[in-house]
């Protein structure tokens, strides 16, 4: 598993569309407020291909609820 940060937002939109159980998370927050989550390497990779210049992983995970 790897850790990442994303804002609280982008961390409701995971947590609504995957399965119990599926992403950990700690109960702290960063210095920016962002929880930080656990996500197996391979979900972690194509966040990091979809990301463009500048993005953060909670950008690739908001585009599509922007889109709708």
């Amino acid at each position: 598993m790897i850790r990442v940060a994303i804002t609280e937002e982008a961390f409701e939109a995971i947590k609504r569309t995957l399965p119990f159980g599926s992403v950990a998370v700690e109960a702290k927050v960063d210095a920016k407020g962002e929880p930080p989550i656990w996500l197996e390497p391979q979900v972690v990779n194509k966040l990091r291909a979809k990301r463009g210049p500048g993005e953060s992983y909670s950008d690739v995970v908001l585009r599509p609820a922007e889109r709708s």
